[in-house]
């Protein structure tokens, strides 16, 4: 899909709702196109779903050194309200490709703000002690930074234009 959406941006189209991704589908698998395409969006959006609602609980049992406890109430409640967030779709009658493209802007924006909290942390002496980080790999991670910007501003770029038509 991706493949094909970025082909029919470069020609000038463009895909805003779900039943344009269905007919691209179509040569390879005439009468099934739809049903792969929806097995495909239901396995994605799963597939998904299970890391996304463990993540933040997770990283604040890291964080506070705590045991992975997910039957206190406070995760209890912490997953259901991100399990909540698959609903801005129907609920508010959202376009599904346009919350997924911006979904999509929000992940590369978090990448610059990871890999700067890697580089920041990696070189604090104080903190990683003999294992701070070589100038092979702040090289190598500055690069990813910077690449991580590109792409991020991008993503942002990309938002901004299909929000304003």
């Amino acid at each position: 899909m991706a493949a094909a959406a970025g082909t029919l941006f470069a020609d000038g189209v463009g895909l805003s709702k779900a039943s344009q991704m269905v007919t691209l589908l179509e040569p390879l698998a005439p009468k099934l196109a739809t049903s792969i395409f929806v097995v495909g969006i239901i396995c994605a959006g799963v597939s998904s779903q299970f890391p996304n609602v463990l993540m933040l609980p997770w990283l604040l049992c890291d964080y506070n050194q705590s045991e992975r406890k997910m039957t206190l109430p406070k995760y209890r409640i912490m997953v259901l309200i991100i399990s909540l967030l698959g609903l801005v779709v129907p609920v508010f009658h959202a376009q599904p490709v346009f919350v997924m493209i911006v979904s999509q802007a929000f992940n590369s924006v978090i990448l610059p703000m990871t890999v700067a909290c890697i580089l920041y942390l990696g070189n604090r002496k104080d903190l990683m002690g003999e294992h701070k980080h070589s100038l092979t790999t702040n090289i190598l991670l500055t690069a990813i930074l910077l690449f991580s910007i590109v792409t991020s501003s991008m993503g942002i770029k990309g938002v901004w234009q299909l929000i304003a038509g």
